[in-house]
């Protein structure tokens, strides 16, 4: 986690076209577009704007600015069929649309909007044979890969790149590509390869005399040298850089090594020199309106205060540097600055504070790194640009093998006529050496049938696994996610642990229609992997059905509902199936402050000034019963502060300790009453704890579910 943060508080874009003038030309391209009247001039305009719109990060005009070069650009293209050279000028000014909207996309974090951009920028690119499009193009969808964490791919393409850039002899572009392959390196803590990109990036750039380039790739070098810890040789790459933005005048750029210098001095502890350093980014930062810049300055800066125990100047920082991503929809430097608000809340013991910033730290978190989803789709929307290219790839080999074929097959021929005149005159002793190793050949085929056996176990095996696999996809599917948990009941935690790949154990949640009421429950169907899942997805329907199909709002009532509407699915099999489900509903009314729960076979406990009390529940199923009787509907009155816990049997069914006993019901409400001054989150920090530390190395016995909500 340190390091994550670490990199993304000192990696910054060091080829950003930033200057005071922006503004200006933005001013200037506007005018342009109004009295220029040729189309082919108007769409270099539109995609100028858009240009100059995201480098200032105006993101949402260089988006509107670079749909309309590309509706521009369609209308050149379909007015001008038999002119080539203005339907390439067309063409090409499309693709770098794309290419563009494609980098605003990828600076908020929308990777697959940046992707679907990117992908159609390198169409077009191929389509016109642009090779120094192309290789940006594959520039910019390796980074996409970078940053969902497939680093294999991201590295394909950075290399085809880089090879296409070295036919064009593009030095500028070669040495670009080695210092994004160095940061790849970097980010993956080989910091042999990424000190051996860089500085092959920094002999082209001092090679050609390109000053910026060199002080690129010295901050670059310097960020390697400073993660490994020899801060002095890190330093010295730093103070160079800033030096050559100085000679050259690039006063935007200097703010980067200003800041690097910054953290290294924190790194050593020398806090007010750090401040110093980072403080004159920062105002650089502010002359040239880079948000961006600000936000991460003010991180950095409220890390150091927070560092040298100055909570209300750290606190300041950090808040400044929350709004300003808020603003331009950086998502990794919002959850940055929650992170930072949550320590510093939590020095200053300020709990509520530090819960409410770590529950916003976790939504920023999650929302970026949910990468295995965001993977599978960028990798499917990849496949199918390239299927055709591959498929071509794919017949033209086929075609090699066969002609291989043939020809091995020729060969095959002429070399049976002479092997058989060879097994005539050999054929005597063949078959005495066949007598002798006959046995020998009939082990080696048992062994092999055995072998076969084998494999076809292990690939079924596979395939079950699987299978089982994806239906837990399914499954996950019926459960509430965690947005919308915390949306309505924010102050909560659910302890979800199946036994199983798939589970019998889930959780349900509905909302009323005008939102007054949130329902919650958890369930427990029979059994548990695949036979309990495909019957928690029948109880977890039949749920949704008494709630919406039905209109029931009554707890008791929904529970006698769900029990007919689950007899009804059982019953169409034609079979006695007893499968049914345990479970405790809540239904909380914000507006009235009451509260309604109904219990088949699984209580309701709640704890109100420091002591446990329990409402037992009715010890029947929702499934087959004998004798069955309506549900009842308790209601409750509560306090604010009071907390409620929803659970099934498996934490209290759990076999372990030293004697290897069940856990059981009192030693849970003891934990329970122990932690009830915690927040909800470290509430589930400590049940799982008791649990991991009790069960030991004994398997989990059943699934298990847990849920606690303060009101």
């Amino acid at each position: 986690m340190k390091k994550i943060l670490l990199l993304s508080i000192i990696l910054l874009c060091f080829f950003q076209k930033h200057s005071f003038s922006q503004l200006n030309k933005i001013d200037s391209l506007l005018t342009l577009l109004k009295t220029d009247n040729l189309d082919t001039i108007k769409v270099q305009h539109l995609y100028n704007l858009s240009d100059e719109s995201e480098t200032v990060g105006n993101y949402e005009d260089g988006v509107i600015y670079g749909n309309k070069a590309i509706e521009l650009a369609d209308q050149i293209i379909k007015n001008s069929s038999k002119n080539d050279r203005i339907q390439k000028v067309a063409q090409k000014y499309k693709a770098k649309s794309y290419l563009n909207i494609g980098i605003i996309y990828k600076d908020q974090s929308d990777y697959t909007q940046a992707l679907n951009n990117f992908l159609s920028s390198l169409k077009i690119m191929q389509d016109i044979s642009d090779k120094k499009g192309i290789a940006y193009s594959l520039n910019n969808i390796a980074s996409i890969y970078k940053y969902i964490g497939d680093i294999p791919t991201a590295l394909k393409n950075y290399f085809a790149s880089l090879k296409l850039l070295e036919e064009l002899k593009d030095n500028r572009g070669v040495a670009a590509s080695y210092d994004n392959i160095g940061v790849i390196y970097w980010n993956q803590s080989n910091y042999t390869e990424a000190l051996k990109n860089h500085s092959a990036a920094l002999k082209i750039r001092e090679k050609i005399g390109d000053k910026k380039g060199v002080a690129a790739s010295l901050t670059n070098i310097g960020n390697v040298y400073g993660e490994i810890g020899n801060y002095s040789t890190a330093q010295k790459n730093f103070f160079a850089s800033l030096k050559l933005y100085e000679e050259i005048g690039d006063r935007y750029t200097s703010s980067n090594p200003y800041q690097n210098i910054g953290i290294m001095y924190g790194k050593e502890n020398k806090f007010d020199e750090a401040l110093k350093y980072m403080l004159i980014s920062l105002k650089i930062r502010e002359e040239f309106q880079d948000q961006a810049g600000i936000s991460n300055s003010c991180n950095n800066i409220g890390f150091i205060y927070f560092k040298q125990k100055k909570f209300k100047e750290a606190e300041a920082f950090e808040n400044r540097a929350k709004e300003v991503a808020n603003k331009i929809g950086r998502k990794l430097y919002l959850e940055n600055a929650y992170f930072f608000l949550t320590k510093i809340d939590s020095a200053k013991g300020d709990y509520k504070g530090a819960f409410e910033n770590h529950k916003l730290y976790i939504l920023y978190h999650d929302s970026l790194d949910n990468e295995e989803t965001r993977k599978k789709t960028i990798q499917s929307q990849m496949n199918y640009e390239f299927g055709k290219k591959e498929a071509i790839a794919n017949a033209e080999h086929k075609k090699e093998l066969e002609n291989q074929e043939a020809i091995a097959e020729e060969k095959s021929h002429k070399q049976k006529i002479v092997i058989v005149s060879v097994v005539i005159g050999l054929l005597f002793v063949l078959v005495f050496a066949g007598f002798v190793f006959r046995t020998l050949r009939i082990t080696s085929k048992q062994k092999n049938i055995i072998e076969l056996q084998k494999h076809i176990v292990e690939e079924h095996q596979k395939e079950i696994i699987d299978s089982i696999t994806y239906a837990k996809r399914l499954q996950q599917a019926i459960l509430p996610s965690d947005n919308e948990i915390y949306k309505y009941l924010p102050d909560s935690f659910i302890l979800y642990k199946p036994k199983d790949i798939v589970a019998g154990d889930f959780y349900w949640m509905h909302i009323s229609p005008n939102e007054d009421v949130v329902f919650i429950a958890a369930a427990d169907s029979t059994g548990h992997g695949v036979p309990g899942a495909m019957v928690s997805v029948v109880c977890s329907n039949a749920l949704n059905r008494a709630v919406n199909e039905f209109n029931l709002i009554d707890t008791g009532k929904i529970l006698d509902k769900t029990r007919e509407l689950v007899l009804e699915t059982f019953a169409k099999s034609g079979e006695a199936i007893k499968d049914g489900m345990d479970i405790s509903l809540l239904a909380i009314n914000k507006t009235k402050n009451e509260l309604q729960w109904s219990g088949a076979n699984n209580s309701l406990w709640y704890i109100q000034n420091n002591e446990l009390k329990e409402i037992k529940p009715d010890k029947q199923s929702i499934g087959q019963t004998e004798n069955p009787e309506p549900f009842r509907t308790n209601t409750i009155e509560f306090k604010s502060g009071t907390q409620f816990y929803l659970f099934t049997d498996g934490y209290a069914d759990q076999f372990g300790g030293s004697k290897g006993k069940k856990f059981k019901y009192k030693q849970l409400q003891e934990i329970l009453i122990a932690t009830s001054c915690l927040s909800l989150p470290d509430q589930k920090v400590s049940l799982l704890n008791s649990l991991n530390s009790w069960k030991g190395n004994l398997e989990q016995v059943d699934d298990i579910t847990l849920i606690g909500i303060r009101i």
